[in-house]
């Protein structure tokens, strides 16, 4: 076994096994007799949030909207997508550039909306707007789900979703 040190005065430990392989908690470079620690690549990953997600109707019955802004932290998110789930009954007017409602099994409801955002850049936001048919009772408080996911693996994917219903609070 090997004692390393590195610049910064942290140890690791080497061990050669038989075959002259080596096995350390980082990456080793191994010249002649002596052991290089090399740090591990680091690993790329961006927080995507939901940041807002509002659903309005103008009237009671009427065209129902539902606006979302995807946010972007300190790193660049690839391939961000987002999904929003409609309630039953609800079908879809119309959707931002990149959306599209997935089909359902019944031809006049939309059971979602797919969006392709694409990259987001640091710090960026986009919106999402899909305006729906009214509520189908006049009793009903629908309720909408949205999720926004990419590529990039997130550190923290639990601000990813959001829900609400219509008529009630965030």
């Amino acid at each position: 076994m090997y004692d390393i040190e590195d610049s910064s005065g942290h140890k690791s430990f080497l061990r050669r096994s038989a075959w002259g392989a080596a096995s350390i908690g980082a990456v080793l470079t191994i010249t002649g007799s002596r052991a290089q620690q090399v740090d591990a690549p680091r690993v790329w990953q961006a927080d995507l949030a939901v940041q807002t997600f509002e659903v309005t109707a103008p009237k009671r019955g009427g065209p129902i909207t539902a606006r979302v802004v995807v946010a972007t932290g300190n790193e660049e998110a690839r391939g961000v997508r987002l999904e929003m789930l409609l309630p039953v009954g609800i079908g879809v007017l119309r959707v931002s550039d990149g959306c599209r409602p997935s089909p359902s099994p019944v031809a006049s409801l939309n059971a979602r909306v797919s969006c392709v955002v694409g990259d987001m850049p640091v710090r960026a936001l986009r919106e999402i707007s899909v305006t729906t048919s009214g509520v189908p009772t006049p009793d009903a408080r629908p309720q909408f789900a949205v999720f926004a996911f990419s590529d990039t693996p997130d550190p923290r994917p639990t601000n990813n979703f959001a829900e609400r219903t219509l008529g009630g609070s965030p």
